[in-house]
């Protein structure tokens, strides 16, 4: 994209329209004048301009050319233009990385810190609806370094937490700690209520994640529920789902159902995203007591419910409660279709564990065959989505096919992949 100088505009208009100067005159505005500002040798002042974009406007118009050109047009100089371009597209309601990389390029050049600091944030966001959480970190990364150039503090909390998402997102829990934990220091130092209480919940989720419960749960009563906020918060509710779930996790078996219950109670009817995962929740609960009839009966409430996003995680609840009534066939197929909604999805922790759990199946009816190709699938999902977690799990399980065969050389190829993340752990 070529912006010019005031002057070199007069001229480059003239020679596209095939017009002579002599067509621009006006009232307030001779020939000589014109010459002289499209040479250079006077500069062109807001009200000049506003009489040369009227006077190329009209003639454009008469030769049926629609080039609206503004009144500031031939004021501005290149610099101007360059921000006038990036605010202009960077407010349209749709826009494509294609034309974000533009806008990127230009800020680039002419050291447009605001420009680009908006351009990597929407491109960031654009792409994690897209579920490329890779391209948005970076984006978000890029956006954050411009903030902290030119000392924007203001927008570091929201793309601290953005960044923090895309970790989680990617299974990398322990880095999203650390993004969260930012956020909530910038949330805090700018009396920034609102992102207090989501980072807050971000936090707990992450340490949920990395088994640090405790600390999650201190998050979740100290940041959250302590806070004076309305029963009706979304992320009060998610709070309060969090603590729950982390008391199954504890094997806290009665504060567990009595939060479920008391959170059902509170959700309206229409609330279906929740109430599909606390349903779930519940048959979690009872398939790890053993309660399979009870399991089942929640798992085909969740079910119901149509929540295409949380099928993965619902059928692979429904898998296990099979699996553990000795249902073989039936788990499989039931982990199958989990597996090809958390593809469509990019819900890489979900797959991981259906993927463990379909394993699990065909060992127990000794299908090493199948657990090869289960493995080896997987190995190459992640290998394409560039997720780490759950690499070390699938070269394992291949090794150990690999071993029991007696093929030692495709045993040592796969150990020296294994190798790097073992040193890394």
């Amino acid at each position: 994209m070529d912006f010019y100088n005031p002057n070199e505009k007069i001229r480059l208009m003239r020679k596209q329209l095939g017009i002579n100067q002599s067509l621009l005159e006006d009232v307030n505005m001779t020939r000589a004048f014109i010459s002289m500002m499209e040479s250079g040798k006077r500069r062109i002042s807001r009200k000049s301009s506003e009489i040369l974009a009227r006077k190329f406007n009209s003639i454009a118009k008469e030769m049926s050319i629609n080039i609206n050109l503004d009144d500031q047009y031939f004021y501005r100089l290149p610099e101007e233009d360059a921000k006038f371009y990036c605010e202009k597209e960077l407010s349209k309601k749709e826009i494509s990385h294609e034309e974000l990389e533009d806008i990127i390029e230009v800020a680039k050049t002419y050291q447009l810190s605001d420009m680009l600091i908006n351009a990597y944030k929407i491109n960031g966001e654009i792409y994690f609806v897209e579920s490329d959480y890779m391209k948005a970190f970076t984006n978000f990364s890029n956006s954050l370094g411009k903030c902290k150039e030119v000392n924007e503090n203001l927008l570091q909390t929201y793309i601290y937490n953005a960044m923090g998402v895309c970790k989680i997102r990617r299974n990398e829990d322990e880095e999203a700690v650390f993004y969260f934990s930012q956020a909530l220091w910038y949330a805090k130092e700018q009396d920034n209520d609102l992102y207090f209480i989501k980072a807050s919940y971000n936090l707990a989720l992450g340490y949920s994640k990395i088994k640090e419960y405790d600390k999650c749960l201190e998050v979740i009563e100290k940041n959250i529920l302590e806070k004076d906020i309305s029963e009706k918060n979304e992320d009060l509710l998610k709070a309060r789902i969090l603590k729950a779930n982390t008391y199954l996790r504890l094997g806290k078996k009665e504060e567990v159902l009595q939060e479920y219950v008391k959170i059902i109670n509170a959700l309206k009817e229409d609330d279906i995203d929740t109430l599909s995962m606390l349903y779930n929740n519940i048959a979690e609960y009872h398939y790890k007591n053993e309660q399979f009839e009870e399991s089942l009966k929640y798992i085909n409430k969740a079910q119901k419910l149509r929540n295409r996003e949380f099928t993965s995680i619902i059928l692979d609840t429904k898998g296990k409660i099979f699996l553990k009534q000795g249902l073989y066939n039936e788990g499989i197929m039931i982990f199958e279709l989990a597996i090809s909604f958390a593809e469509e999805y990019k819900q890489f922790t979900v797959l991981f564990e259906i993927y463990k759990d379909l394993i699990k199946v065909y060992e127990l009816i000794g299908d090493l065959e199948k657990v090869k190709e289960s493995a080896q699938t997987l190995l190459e999902t992640l290998d394409k989505n560039c997720i780490d977690k759950g690499r070390s799990y699938a070269l394992y399980k291949l090794i150990e096919i690999s071993t029991a065969e007696g093929k030692v050389e495709e045993s040592l190829r796969l150990l020296h992949k294994l190798k790097p993340m073992l040193i890394g752990e």
